[in-house]
């Protein structure tokens, strides 16, 4: 499955977080994985802890840091991707 703007979205509540700062670092006690995430993915991670469609996802991140909807767009399609294939998120269609 690949992510798209329609695509609904929350983490994985087995991923063990901790705040750092102002960034997440999580573990996957899956795979024993470490994964760190600045300030943006960390304010991803945050909005996804329930539901969200990707596209109520970028309104979010568009408004809170003032970039272009597309740029942001390409942006988080691959992060989110990235954080899918290692079962970090949930996706449904």
């Amino acid at each position: 499955m690949k992510i798209t703007i329609n695509t609904t979205i929350h983490r994985n509540n087995e991923i063990l977080t901790s705040n750092i700062d102002d960034e997440k670092v999580m573990m996957s006690i899956q795979y024993g994985e470490y994964y760190g995430l600045g300030k943006t993915g960390s304010f991803i991670w945050d909005t996804i802890e329930i539901p969200i469609k990707v596209s109520e996802l970028l309104e979010l991140i568009v408004q809170k840091y003032d970039v272009e909807k597309e740029k942001c767009l390409d942006e988080i399609i691959p992060f989110l991707n990235d954080l899918l294939e290692k079962e970090l998120i949930i996706a449904t269609n």
